[in-house]
C-alpha cells in the first residue's frame, strides 16, 4: 500500500508540474461557474417577473438541461487529456523498463497511477462542492442530498473514464494517440447501447455495456446498486486489462491462452453486471427530499397487497401512431417507464405482442391493402413482419375492438384483466396514478358511474362541446374516469330491471325532455334506497329537474346568474370552492376558479335528514341573479345598482345522510357544463374544472379512486440572490478563483524550472 501511495504522489507531482492539470482545473471552474450562474440568473429573472418557481433544486441541478447534465456532457473531454501520458510517457521515454525491473509489481504501478487520477478527481469534486455552497446561498431550502447524489454519480463517471484512459495509454507510446483512442473508446461505449436492439438477450448485454447516460439516475435523484456496480466493474475491467497488458511483457504465453484469459475476464464482468442489474438484486436510495423518484406510500401499500404474480402484455398495432414505442428498438426505453414498479415487483412479467388491424388512425391514401400497409409500417419501425399477427390471429387471442385496436397493455392478476392505455398528451405514457389505478381495479371492484340517458341528457358517447365523453370514457384522455379506475356506463329508465343499486353515482345532467311522473318516482325510489346522485340543471330548464330536486329539499331558482367581466361573457360564472367543502379542495385553492357557463342559484330547505354543504359559491363582488328575460347577443346587459343585488350564492351543494347503513351522497349543481368537453378545453381562462370534477367522483367513491399519488409541495421555490449579488458570484467563479489558481500554478511551474 505504501508503494501505491508513493507512486500516486509521484504521478500527481508530475501532473501538476505540467500546465495541463492547472489549465483543465481552471477551465472546469469557469465552465461550472458559467453554467450555474446562468441557470440561477434565468430563474431569478423569472422570479422578478412575478412568475412562480417550483422545485428549484431539481430544476437547476437535475434534468436534461440542468447543471449536472451539462457537466456530464463535457466531462469526457477532460479525462483523456489527463490520462494520455500516464503510461505512454513511460513507454516513449523508456522508463517503463526501469519500472518493470524495480521491486514493484505491475498491479502496484497501475493502482498507484489510478489513485493519482482519483485524487485529481477529488479536486474536481471540490469544485462541485463549491457550487453546492453557492447553491445554498442562492436557493431557499436547497435539497442538499439531491446535489450530493449527483456529485457522487459524476465522480464515479470520472473514475470509470480514468480507468479507460489509463488502459488506452498503456497501448501506445504516443500521448496524442492515447488521447484520441480514449475518446474513440468513449464514443464506442456510448454507441454500443444501440446495437442488437431487435434481440432480447443481446439488447440487455449491449445496454448494460453502454456508458451513455450511466450517471443520469444519480443526477436525477436516484442512487441504485446496479449503477454503482456498473462503474466498479468498468473500473475493475480496465485496470485488470492494463495490468494484464503490462504482464504480457514479462511472460510468454500462447495467443490462445491470452485470448482465453481476456475472454474469461470480460465474460465474468458481463455476467456479474447482468445479474446485478436484475430487479430482484437491485437496491435503491432516493436522494430527493420528498422521494419523488419512488412510488408514493399509497401505491406501495397497494403493491404490498399483491400476493400473486402480475403480468403486463403489451399489444402493439404496427399501424398505430404509438407503434414505434412498442418496437424492439424502443424496448429498453419502454421497459424503463415501469422501473418504479419493478423495484417493488421484481417478478413483474412484461410481454409484447405485435399485430395489425384496422384503426381510425391508420389511413392510407395510396390504395394499399391493410397487409401491405402493415408490412410498410413494420419495416419502418423495425418489426419482424413474420412475427406480426394478422387480424384473424390476434382476434383469436383477444378482442381489442373496444380499445379501437390502439396501442394498449393488458394487466393481469389473479385471473382478472384490465387495460392500461397510452395517452394523447405531452407525457404519452401512463404515470403512477394510472398504473396504480389499473392494479387496484384488479383487486377491488371498480366503482361504477351510471349516466342516465333516454331524455336527451348529456352524452358520454359524443364529442360535442356540451357532452361528457372527454372526462368519462375517452380512451386516450389521461384524466378520463375510465383511466383513473372507474367504470362508466349508460343507464336507462326504460330498463325493466330498474336502476342498479351498486352505482358509485348516478349522473342526471340537463335533460331536454321532461321526465314523466313514473320516471320521477323511479329516481325517487333510487334515492330512498340510499343511491348516490349527481344532479345538474341549466338555466331555462329548472322546471325539468325541480320535481326531482324537491325530493332532496333543493330548488333550482328562477333566473340566470351573471358575473361581471371586461373580457368574458357575462353568463360565465367564475365560482370558487367554499371553505367548508374540504373534501373537494385537493389541487384547488380558494383563489382558483371553477367556470360555469350558464348557472342558476340553488336554494336548500332541510328535509329528509340531509346535511347540506355549499361546495361552489359565486363571487359576492361580481355576481348577481337576473330574473328578467334577456339575450346577451342582442341586449345591453349590465349590473343596475339599486335594482340588482350582488350575492354569494351556492351553485353546487353536497348533501349527505345516513341511510340503509351507509352514507348517501348527492351533489346538486346549478350548471351542467362544468365538466363538458367544451368547458374542459377552455383556453381563455385558467380554471380548475377538471380537478373539481375528479374530486367530486373521488368523493362519491369514498376516496377509493382515483388513487392518491400526490406529494408534499416543494419548499425550494425561491431564489435568494439578486442580480447584483449574482454578479459577485460570477466574479468569484469566473475571475477570482481562476486567477488565484492560475497564479499559484504559474508560481509552482516557475519554481520547478528554477530547481
Amino acid at each position: 500500500m505504501k508503494k501505491i501511495r508513493r507512486i500516486a504522489r509521484l504521478e500527481l507531482s508530475l501532473l501538476f508540474y505540467s500546465p495541463i492539470a492547472w489549465i483543465l482545473l481552471i477551465i472546469f471552474i469557469i465552465q461550472c461557474g458559467i453554467t450555474f450562474t446562468g441557470l440561477i440568473e434565468a430563474r431569478e429573472a423569472t422570479q422578478q417577473l412575478g412568475n412562480p418557481l417550483n422545485n428549484l433544486t431539481i430544476l437547476v441541478f437535475g434534468g436534461s438541461e440542468g447543471f449536472f447534465s451539462t457537466v456530464q456532457h463535457k466531462l469526457y473531454l477532460y479525462i483523456p487529456l489527463l490520462t494520455m501520458g500516464l503510461m505512454s510517457r513511460e513507454i516513449s521515454s523508456g522508463s517503463i523498463k526501469l519500472l518493470l525491473s524495480s521491486p514493484v509489481t505491475n498491479r502496484e504501478i497501475i493502482l498507484g497511477k489510478f489513485a493519482a487520477m482519483l485524487a485529481y478527481g477529488l479536486l474536481l469534486v471540490l469544485v462541485l462542492l463549491g457550487i453546492l455552497v453557492a447553491g445554498l446561498f442562492s436557493i431557499d431550502a436547497l435539497d442538499v442530498k439531491f446535489v450530493l447524489g449527483g456529485i457522487l454519480g459524476l465522480y464515479l463517471l470520472m473514475c470509470a473514464y480514468s480507468a479507460i484512459g489509463l488502459f488506452m495509454s498503456s497501448l501506445t507510446s504516443y500521448q496524442v494517440v492515447a488521447a484520441i483512442s480514449t475518446l474513440a473508446l468513449f464514443a464506442l461505449l456510448s454507441f454500443i447501447g444501440t446495437v442488437g436492439q431487435s434481440t432480447d438477450f443481446v439488447r440487455d448485454i449491449t445496454y448494460w455495456i453502454s456508458i451513455d447516460g450511466r450517471a443520469d439516475n444519480f443526477i436525477n435523484g436516484l442512487v441504485s446498486s446496479k449503477d454503482i456496480i456498473y462503474f466498479l466493474l468498468v473500473i475493475f475491467l480496465f485496470l485488470t486489462l492494463t495490468i494484464m497488458r503490462l504482464n504480457s511483457g514479462r511472460e510468454t504465453s500462447s495467443p490462445m491462452i491470452l485470448g482465453g484469459r481476456y475472454g474469461l475476464l470480460v465474460a465474468s464482468v458481463l455476467a456479474i453486471g447482468y445479474f446485478s442489474s436484475l430487479p430482484q438484486f437491485t437496491g435503491y436510495y432516493d436522494t430527493t427530499r420528498f422521494k419523488e423518484r419512488t412510488l408514493t406510500e399509497n401505491s406501495k401499500e397497494l403493491l404490498k397487497q399483491l400476493d400473486k404474480p402480475v403480468k403486463i402484455t403489451t399489444y402493439v398495432n404496427v399501424i398505430n401512431g404509438f407503434a414505434h414505442l412498442g418496437s424492439p428498438k424502443f424496448r429498453i426505453f419502454d421497459l424503463k417507464q415501469f422501473d418504479q414498479y419493478t423495484r417493488f415487483l421484481p417478478d413483474l412479467e412484461m410481454n409484447y405482442i405485435s399485430y395489425y388491424d384496422s384503426t381510425y388512425s391508420a389511413r392510407d391514401f395510396s390504395g394499399k391493402t391493410l397487409p401491405e400497409q402493415a408490412h410498410k409500417y413494420a419495416l419502418a419501425f423495425g418489426f419482424d413482419f413474420d412475427r406480426v399477427l394478422a387480424p384473424e390471429e390476434i382476434r383469436k387471442q383477444i378482442n381489442l375492438v373496444p380499445e379501437q385496436n390502439l396501442f394498449v397493455r393488458m394487466v393481469e392478476y389473479n385471473g382478472r384483466r384490465t387495460p392500461l392505455r397510452m395517452f394523447f398528451d405531452m407525457l404519452t405514457y401512463p404515470q403512477e396514478a394510472e398504473i396504480s389505478a389499473a392494479l387496484k381495479r384488479l383487486m377491488v371492484d371498480a366503482p361504477v358511474v351510471g349516466v342516465l340517458t333516454g331524455n336527451e341528457e348529456r352524452s358520454i358517447l359524443k364529442k360535442g362541446d356540451r357532452d361528457y365523453k372527454e372526462v368519462t370514457n375517452a380512451l386516450s384522455s389521461r384524466g378520463s374516469l375510465i383511466n383513473q379506475g372507474f367504470k362508466v356506463e349508460t343507464i336507462s329508465l326504460a330498463d325493466s330491471a330498474g336502476l342498479p343499486q351498486n352505482l358509485a353515482a348516478l349522473v342526471v345532467a340537463d335533460p331536454i325532455e321532461a321526465y314523466t311522473a313514473e320516471q320521477i318516482e323511479q329516481l325517487a325510489a333510487y334515492l330512498d334506497t340510499g343511491g348516490n346522485l349527481l344532479l345538474a340543471a341549466e338555466p331555462g330548464k329548472q322546471s325539468l329537474l325541480n320535481p326531482l330536486a324537491a325530493k332532496l329539499g333543493v330548488r333550482f331558482e328562477y333566473g340566470k346568474l351573471l358575473h361581471e367581466s371586461k373580457e368574458l361573457d357575462l353568463d360565465l360564472v367564475q365560482a370558487h370552492v367554499s371553505p367548508k367543502a374540504t373534501a373537494f379542495t385537493s389541487g384547488i385553492t380558494s383563489k382558483d376558479v371553477v367556470s360555469l357557463p350558464g348557472a342558476v342559484v340553488l336554494c336548500y330547505t332541510p328535509t329528509g335528514g340531509f346535511n347540506a354543504t355549499p361546495v361552489l359559491v359565486t363571487d359576492k363582488q361580481r355576481a348577481w341573479n337576473k330574473t328578467e328575460p334577456f339575450n346577451l347577443e342582442t341586449d345591453s346587459v349590465a349590473f343596475r345598482p339599486g335594482v340588482d343585488k350582488r350575492l354569494t350564492a351556492p351553485v353546487a351543494l353536497a348533501l349527505t345522510r345516513q341511510i340503509a347503513g351507509k352514507e348517501q351522497k348527492v351533489m346538486v349543481l346549478g350548471d351542467a357544463d362544468f365538466m363538458s368537453n367544451g368547458e374542459l378545453g377552455r383556453y381563455n381562462l385558467r380554471t380548475k374544472n377538471f380537478e373539481f370534477t375528479i374530486n367530486t367522483f373521488k368523493w362519491f367513491s369514498n376516496g377509493e379512486f382515483p388513487v392518491d399519488t400526490s406529494r408534499p409541495q416543494a419548499i425550494d421555490n425561491k431564489i435568494l440572490v439578486t442580480q447584483a449579488q449574482l454578479s459577485w458570484l460570477q466574479l468569484i467563479f469566473l475571475a477570482l478563483l481562476p486567477v488565484s489558481l492560475g497564479t499559484f500554478g504559474a508560481l509552482t511551474l516557475i519554481r520547478r524550472k528554477r530547481n
